[in-house]
């Protein structure tokens, strides 16, 4: 079952109430009152500082595996709540994962560079934008560990084909970077949610290794799901232009339905949100040897033209 993803921005109060997810929004001196059913509650976004939540409905969330992301005064996501005891065999999988070489590691790495290079191909050809068949060039090249940073070659190519060369990928840069920014850490929290409901650690990375980073294997897979917000932001400027300032509340929405978008998968297409679990999943299989490959979506490209 698809799981809903729910933003709240305006001031009010989070409480449940007959396993539902009860809002009381305070809106030009109105209260309005909104109920949902927690089972089919999988993301949540908490934009409004004003609004006020009980420790059981926080709970009940977690108990849920519901991903639940608290936005700063800026109303950018910037605090993630996850559930500890989200898999009956978490401590398998994470001895598993703590156990796993290099070598496993490197190969898994193989893999997430290789998938995120495809997808970006398929995001620039979803554009109908030049580069695709340039940029898989660099798949077959990636080694294991991937020591010659093909990743970071294809990623300058890349946002150089969507932009001619005008656009800096910039953690604090101008229009799209807010943008990509937000449906980034979107895409984080829904990684990191699968991956603790596959009773994995997000501590422990295949790559991404920094002492002050808690979301190492989430940074580390979401990887190749970030053309997905990309297809989103750059493909769409009359929605995203580049001349806009600030987000508005209509790119949030757009940033918010990724997890909704269709991904492909073993020839099924899929929501997001589930194809994540997917991957989770096979990651897990990857650790205790039950697999060699981690199954990661393909971003839908438009059919070829057909020949007269």
């Amino acid at each position: 079952m698809l799981k809903r993803t729910l933003f709240f921005s305006l001031r009010g109060h989070l409480r449940v109430e007959n396993s539902q997810l009860v809002y009381e929004a305070f809106k030009d001196g109105d209260k309005q009152k909104h109920s949902f059913p927690i089972e089919d509650l999988g993301f949540i976004v908490i934009e409004s500082t004003a609004i006020t939540i009980t420790s059981h409905c926080l709970q009940a969330l977690a108990a849920n595996n519901t991903a639940v992301t608290i936005c700063d005064s800026a109303h950018l996501p910037n605090a993630i709540l996850l559930p500890v005891q989200a898999n009956t065999l978490t401590q398998k999988h994470t001895a598993a994962q703590a156990a796993a070489t290099d070598a496993l590691k490197e190969r898994l790495w193989k893999q997430t560079v290789q998938a995120k290079i495809e997808n970006q191909a398929r995001c620039l050809a979803a554009g109908s934008k030049d580069g695709a068949d340039r940029l898989r060039r660099h798949i077959p090249m990636v080694k294991n560990g991937d020591p010659d940073n093909r990743e970071a070659v294809a990623a300058k190519e890349y946002f150089d084909f969507h932009s001619g060369g005008s656009f800096r990928r910039e953690r604090d840069g101008a229009m799209p970077n807010p943008a990509l920014n937000y449906g980034y850490a979107i895409l984080r929290a829904g990684v990191a949610r699968t991956l603790v409901g596959s009773g994995l650690s997000c501590v422990l990375g295949i790559h991404h290794s920094n002492q002050y980073n808690a979301f190492a294997l989430a940074d580390d897979i979401m990887e190749p799901y970030r053309p997905f917000v990309d297809d989103i932001v750059l493909n769409q400027p009359d929605i995203f232009p580049a001349d806009a300032t600030e987000l508005t509340r209509d790119m949030k929405a757009q940033l918010l339905q990724v997890l909704t978008q269709d991904a492909l998968l073993d020839k099924l297409t899929r929501p997001l949100l589930n194809a994540m679990s997917f991957t989770s999943a096979s990651l897990a299989r990857c650790f205790l040897k039950e697999d060699k490959e981690i199954a990661y979506p393909l971003l839908p490209a438009p059919c070829p033209p057909k020949q007269p």
